[in-house]
């Protein structure tokens, strides 16, 4: 039985993609290639570089069958590529191996084998226990500091009397400064969670799984506060804090494989987690134990992440990449 391999296929063009070091190196799945008639053949991942201005044209079959390829899908692959005079190499994948007249038949055309074997989630949690941060928001603010427009003197009048009531211009319902807080909260959860991250990066270990609180600003054009003395006083924004937690929680592994190639030490681990809100994350984990990292979104588009700073502890400074 066999399946479309698609997932394989995304999980060998990643592994390519991380072994990528040239900016000349392209890499395409699905590709469409014309063959010596003018017909189109589709190649499952094409990689298409250059050394010293000669082109080269790597082609790889991927099949994520439950059981070991057959000496019929060797030759069918070195059919289409014999008939395809760009490509320079061929690489053939098998989720469960091959068969010895496959491995002979392999041989004879210089095709090279690798294998990408599914992981099962119990084996990738021992050797790779992966966690997910979730950000708990409570409940729990900091009272805030208010900029109006008005005189220091008159301002100390006015905040010893504030009852955290503030009014909105043509609307005439008082509103509660709670209220605003939590609707700025809500309304950007994703700032909230970036500054929130960065916060928790520079906290020390013992106290990164404690509430700590986040500073935000809040910028008014339409809004002011009532005094017994005087009728409206604007209300520029305020400042104000709310406490935040950082809740750990065993990753969702969705699969898992080890990919081995031609070479005894070529060995690449690959783990797709569900990230939620129907994105995915890849990583990729190399011979040398090198982590990379792919986002993947509900089309099934990939994007490599890119590590924008790193935070020392000693000296308390971040540093761009």
């Amino acid at each position: 039985m066999k399946n479309n391999g698609k997932s394989l296929e995304k999980t060998i063009r990643l592994i390519q993609e991380t072994l990528k070091d040239s900016e000349n190196t392209k890499i395409f799945n699905n590709y469409k290639i014309e063959n010596e008639s003018g017909q189109k053949r589709e190649i499952d991942i094409l990689i298409v570089s250059s050394i010293n201005d000669f082109d080269i044209k790597i082609a790889i079959e991927c099949k994520d069958y439950n059981k070991k390829v057959p000496v019929k899908e060797i030759e069918a692959f070195e059919s289409k590529c014999d008939r395809i005079k760009e490509i320079n190499k061929k690489v053939f994948v098998s989720t469960n191996g091959y068969q010895a007249d496959a491995i002979n038949t392999a041989k004879y055309y210089g095709i090279e084998l690798h294998t990408a074997n599914k992981l099962k989630r119990e084996d990738i949690q021992s050797w790779f226990p992966i966690k997910q941060m979730g950000l708990q928001i409570e409940s729990k603010f900091i009272a805030p500091t208010l900029y109006l427009d008005s005189t220091q003197e008159i301002l100390e009048t006015i905040l010893k009397d504030f009852n955290g009531i503030v009014y909105r211009e043509n609307i005439n319902e008082p509103i509660k400064i709670e209220t605003l807080l939590i609707e700025a909260i809500e309304n950007n959860k994703r700032v909230i969670m970036n500054l929130a991250l960065i916060e928790w990066i520079k906290l020390e270990e013992t106290k990164k799984d404690e509430s700590f609180p986040i500073q935000f600003k809040l910028d008014f054009n339409d809004y002011y506060i009532k005094s017994t003395d005087i009728e409206k006083i604007k209300l520029f924004g305020l400042t104000s804090s709310v406490y935040v937690k950082f809740v750990k929680r065993d990753a969702i592994v969705l699969s898992g494989r080890i990919v081995k190639g031609s070479k005894e030490n070529d060995i690449t681990k690959s783990i797709t987690i569900d990230v939620g809100g129907n994105l995915k994350s890849d990583i990729i984990i190399d011979k040398n134990e090198d982590l990379t990292f792919f986002a993947t979104n509900e089309k099934g588009e990939s994007e490599k992440l890119k590590t924008l700073f790193t935070y020392n502890p000693k000296t308390k400074k971040f540093n761009e990449k």
